[in-house]
């Protein structure tokens, strides 16, 4: 039975979903493990997709097959769409690299450091083992920079100190690209779109009918106008603030003239 932390989950004949919430690893010993090997498979599995959601709630693991992942997903053809839903550190920070477009909610963040190991034997073994790490380092720095707006010395600064970055930190440096907004936002927005676009139909139709409205942009723009106010005012509860409500305003108010032409 394949693990509940690592699975995709085909949604239509061209989209899927990929939730990785777990330890990436390089062999599947127990539940929660990913591996490279067994991404692969599932991700040939979902054959002709265009577009991938990536879900990541993990605090990394091997970065040899966190790199692999990342190129498996850069190298596919679909879009890249991922998620932080709640930490990506370590090498499964450099998994969400792959992401055309990376989306964080306030309450989620990402977490860098450089690679680390365990190792024995004598100076010359102990000395190749760090210039080994020093290269290692080199290809994972490449998966940042093909992100981030920081420069590569201000990268290696956070690599060393094992930096958290919140998600304001993140669209500030450049390590994701969106914030995801509260969805009683959207909700609003959507629900206020969607119910001035019917009424402003059904008045259209009306004036088909009864030819006594003249329907034109002034009198539709200044019904929408009210009429957003009034969905408003019944769909926001009172512990919205004032900046809240106005940028709700707004949002309805594009939204719906966005899809009124």
């Amino acid at each position: 039975m394949r693990n509940n932390f690592y699975s995709f989950e085909k949604n239509t004949d061209t989209s899927a979903d990929l939730y990785i919430y777990g330890d990436i690893t390089s062999y599947e010993w127990d539940e929660s493990d990913v591996s490279a090997f067994g991404f692969k498979k599932d991700l040939d599995n979902l054959g002709d997709v265009s577009e991938i959601n990536v879900h990541i709630n993990s605090y990394g693991g091997s970065t040899f097959q966190g790199l692999a992942i990342y190129n498996l997903l850069k190298q596919h053809k679909a879009t890249i769409n991922v998620y932080v839903d709640g930490i990506a550190a370590s090498s499964a920070s450099i998994i969400a690299m792959a992401g055309d477009k990376i989306f964080m909610p306030k309450t989620s963040l990402i977490m860098i450091h450089n690679c680390w190991t365990y190792v024995a034997g004598n100076a010359k073994e102990l000395r190749k083992t760090a210039e080994d790490m020093e290269k290692l380092a080199t290809a994972y720095r490449e998966a940042y920079l093909s992100k981030i707006k920081i420069s590569e010395e201000e990268l290696n600064k956070l690599l060393d100190e094992e930096t958290y970055l919140t998600a304001d930190e993140c669209i500030e440096k450049g390590f994701a690209d969106e914030i995801i907004e509260l969805r009683e936002n959207t909700e609003i927005n959507q629900y206020a779109s969607m119910n001035i676009l019917k009424l402003v139909n059904k008045l259209k139709e009306k004036n088909k009918q009864e030819e006594k409205i003249e329907l034109n942009e002034e009198v539709i723009d200044k019904l929408a106008k009210k009429i957003t106010n009034q969905l408003i005012k019944e769909k926001v509860d009172t512990q919205i603030d004032s900046k809240i409500n106005n940028q709700i305003k707004e949002d309805a108010w594009a939204s719906f003239f966005n899809t009124k032409k």
